[in-house]
């Protein structure tokens, strides 16, 4: 799966940024990297080799408690927001590290081309590597910091972003404030953009493709709140008709009738037209997501796929989504369990203990439904309504071929509670409001099981109540200080600031 030796290699020579650990370079696996099919080797193991999809989405609104399930630690701590620091695969640790091992690789590979004349070639690597380390940055502040733009994004502490590769473990670094994050990966970003080259890239799906970078540029803007350049990044990856690029859940009905397990093998394929950015990761998720104890419920199923419609329209005010998804049950003794199989899973090491190492899954980290939704919400945010609407019925009928005949304003009506709801730092009039928790809940169906919904939950200050009789339950507050994940404890140590609790 892409991890050859020279990977294992390069990891443990360019542990600098992972340095949080305390763990100093081995001199004696030093080795030369002197050719650009090394570099670009060097850049294709910097892409994460963790994944966040576990340990971000058993914290959002979208799994509840399952009656027998088996129990974890990691799943536990995550379903009540307690603080986690454990290293293993589906940590936040596992995610921060791999992040910042990346970032290292990206910073070396860009010290190294800065020697090589600028080819095509080199360009197109150099776009690479700044792609890279924006992306990981930006996962990294969008998880440990505070949402851009409401609480003081000038003053609220970020992550250190690591422009050099270091050349020492032991490197005592900064946390430097959201807003300058924001302001480094932006510049990132577009030199990113200004490079990338597709015709350089046997896989290109695996990698930071042309499309895929206006994918990341368009949700990169919606954090931001920049709706212009949302809806320009987002036409040149969906073009004149996107409905044959969109991801079209009956065509996966038809495909795989009652083998519901087996959709895995169209939903992260490089052959899907809806997948720009795949990754490789070390995971448990395609195992653990059936059984484990926090998940997805029938209720949850219920919730969120059939209570969710268009509020002003009587005939679609709750739309019977679920049969779209292709939900499967648990096979065994454990009551109310519900899942999707969007993750494949190739074990190397045929070890099937308690926790089994070797074992990788790829994730889907951008797609053109991410970013149809993404113009749809920025039309909205534009007061662009009819356009809005537009985009909407098109996604529904690409996807679902669902048509509905509701009435224009029908989509710009909803209840003026839902402003105690929905708090992005930037406001909205009804019309807005309207939409949006229109929008917001179809990437909660679309993205179960993918994280997506924390990201959410995060910028609109969505608050999440649990059904729970634990004694140290606390519900999950608008602004609460756990909706930011703690810094680990070794970077602590090291000087950086933790997280308020």
């Amino acid at each position: 799966m892409k991890k050859t030796v020279f990977f294992i290699i390069i990891l443990f020579l360019l542990t600098a940024c992972q340095g949080y650990l305390e763990k100093a370079p081995d001199s004696n696996l030093d080795m030369q990297i002197d050719s650009e099919d090394k570099i670009a080797e060097l850049l294709t193991g910097a892409y994460p080799e963790a994944s966040y999809f576990t340990f971000l989405e058993v914290r959002t609104d979208n799994v509840g408690e399952r009656l027998n399930g088996i129990h974890s630690r990691l799943n536990e701590a995550m379903y009540y927001w307690e603080d986690y620091d454990q290293e293993d695969l589906d940590t936040p640790l596992n995610y921060w590290n791999s992040c910042y091992a990346g970032i290292a690789q990206a910073n070396q590979a860009l010290e190294l081309l800065s020697k090589y004349p600028k080819s095509g070639r080199i360009k197109a690597l150099y776009g690479e590597a700044f792609l890279l380390r924006a992306y990981l940055h930006f996962m990294l502040v969008n998880i440990w910091a505070e949402p851009y733009g409401k609480s003081g994004s000038a003053t609220a502490p970020g992550i250190p972003y690591l422009t050099k590769p270091e050349k020492n473990a032991l490197v005592d670094y900064k946390r430097g404030t959201v807003k300058e994050v924001y302001e480094r990966i932006e510049s990132d970003l577009k030199l990113g953009l200004s490079l990338v080259d597709d015709d350089y890239y046997a896989k290109p799906k695996f990698h930071f493709n042309k499309k895929a970078a206006y994918a990341f540029a368009s949700r990169f803007y919606l954090m931001k709140g920049e709706w212009d350049l949302v809806v320009s990044y987002s036409d040149y990856v969906l073009g004149i008709d996107p409905k044959p690029i969109l991801r079209n859940w009956r065509n996966y009905k038809k495909e795989f009738q009652s083998n519901n397990k087996y959709l895995y093998i169209r939903y992260v394929s490089t052959e899907e037209p809806a997948n720009l950015l795949l990754a490789t990761t070390e995971s448990r998720i395609a195992r653990n997501i059936p059984s484990e104890k926090y998940g997805v419920t029938s209720e949850t199923v219920d919730k969120i796929y059939n209570q969710h419609g268009i509020d002003g329209c009587y005939e679609h005010e709750k739309m019977r989504m679920q049969p779209h998804f292709l939900f499967n049950y648990n096979d065994g003794h454990i009551d109310d369990a519900q899942y999707i199989a969007k993750f494949d899973e190739i074990a190397l090491s045929g070890y099937i203990g308690i926790r089994p190492k070797g074992i990788y899954v790829t994730n889907v980290l951008f797609s053109t439904t991410e970013v149809m939704l993404n113009r749809i919400e920025a039309y909205a945010m534009l007061g662009e309504y009819e356009r809005a609407i537009d985009n909407l019925l098109v996604y529904l009928a690409a996807q679902y071929e669902e048509r509905l005949s509701c009435p224009r304003t029908a989509y710009m009506q909803t209840s003026s509670e839902n402003y105690q709801i929905y708090t992005p730092f930037y406001g909205m009039n009804i019309n807005q409001l309207a939409l949006v928790k229109i929008i917001l809940g179809f990437r909660r169906q679309e993205f179960l099981h993918e994280g997506l919904r924390w990201f959410d939950i995060r910028r609109f200050y969505i608050p999440v109540k649990r059904t729970s009789k634990n004694k140290f339950y606390m519900p999950l507050e608008k602004e609460d200080p756990r909706k930011l994940l703690q810094i680990p404890a070794e970077a602590i140590n090291r000087g950086l600031e933790p997280n308020p609790r």
